[in-house]
């Protein structure tokens, strides 16, 4: 039996913003903030020595989102970011290019509908089925996606590994509903609406023994007290806020090649990008660790 494949697919936005925030300030020789280029770079370099067959990163576009276009108070409570924030963005976006690392970005489209639609594609086309799906990234809403034997998601900072076994333990209902108690609680990072008078701990007694918000509804009578009337008041915002929690599939990524994501890092030119660009020679021996191990198998320490 041939090995299954793997395909990392990263959630690029997400790390940068994850690297800026909340990992130490590093300063090029005009003083300018590089941090979070320094540490997403060493996160590629770590995540390429688990040898992924394929590699992508997805990226939110810079133009107005679907969800948007649905909902004009979607995500309107974040600050702007800052100018040496999006300066960053921009930098790791020209590297990426530069470097030939695989990368989509969908304008309309968030990058985590970019990782759904790849997700589903394991899921629907038949010549995927010796690939296995790695969602990089820490962001609750993608748990919806894991899926047992083909879906799982790593956090790179925490090198914690989700599967639908973890999950279930940890939730006690199925990944796909995550969906449902993510819409049901709200969201505050995003502006999304929660069901007044329903916390955390009533969604998840209703998601775990209802399921699904329209098995909910249609077992409404069943449900008692004050918490049926909360769910007939909140029904309309519920709706609405799994419309703009639920993962999207992007149209004309049916035929997708995945052999557009193989993971074929050129070490050498990377390198001296970096440091021609950066002066990140203390990425040096990581690079040259990382190349070794691609070519030779051997096993060396997982994350920083």
């Amino acid at each position: 039996m041939n090995r299954m494949k793997k395909l990392f697919v990263l959630d690029g936005s997400w790390y940068v913003f994850r690297a800026y925030y909340g990992l130490p300030e590093l300063h090029d020789i005009d003083w300018h903030n590089i941090n979070a280029i320094f540490w997403f770079f060493r996160m590629l370099f770590k995540l390429w020595q688990q040898k992924p067959d394929y590699f992508v990163i997805a990226r939110d576009a810079p133009v107005k989102t679907v969800r948007k276009e649905m909902d004009e108070n979607y995500k309107a409570n974040r600050t702007k970011m800052p100018d040496e924030f999006k300066w960053q963005m921009w930098m790791i976006k020209e590297l990426v290019g530069q470097v030939w690392i695989p990368a989509e970005e969908i304008p309309g489209f968030e990058a985590d509908d970019i990782i759904g639609t790849v997700a589903e594609l394991r899921t629907h086309q038949a010549w995927w089925d010796h690939i296995g799906v790695t969602i990089v990234s820490s962001d609750k809403d993608l748990k919806q996606l894991v899926k047992s034997g083909e879906v799982t998601m790593f956090d790179a900072m925490k090198n914690l590994t989700t599967t639908q076994k973890s999950f279930e333990e940890d939730f006690g209902f199925p990944p796909h509903l995550m969906v449902d108690y993510l819409a049901l609680v709200g969201d505050t990072a995003d502006n999304i609406k929660w069901v007044p008078g329903i916390g955390k701990v009533w969604a998840l007694k209703l998601v775990q023994q209802w399921w699904c918000m329209e098995d909910i509804y249609k077992n409404i009578d069943k449900i008692t007290g004050s918490t049926q009337q909360k769910l007939i008041d909140g029904k309309e915002a519920w709706f609405h806020s799994k419309k703009l929690t639920q993962i999207m599939t992007v149209p004309g990524y049916e035929e997708k090649d995945v052999e557009h994501w193989l993971c074929q890092p050129d070490f050498d030119l990377i390198k001296t990008t970096l440091s021609e660009w950066f002066w990140f020679h203390s990425l040096d021996k990581i690079i040259d660790e990382t190349k070794k191990q691609r070519q030779w198998g051997e096993q060396l320490s997982l994350f920083w």
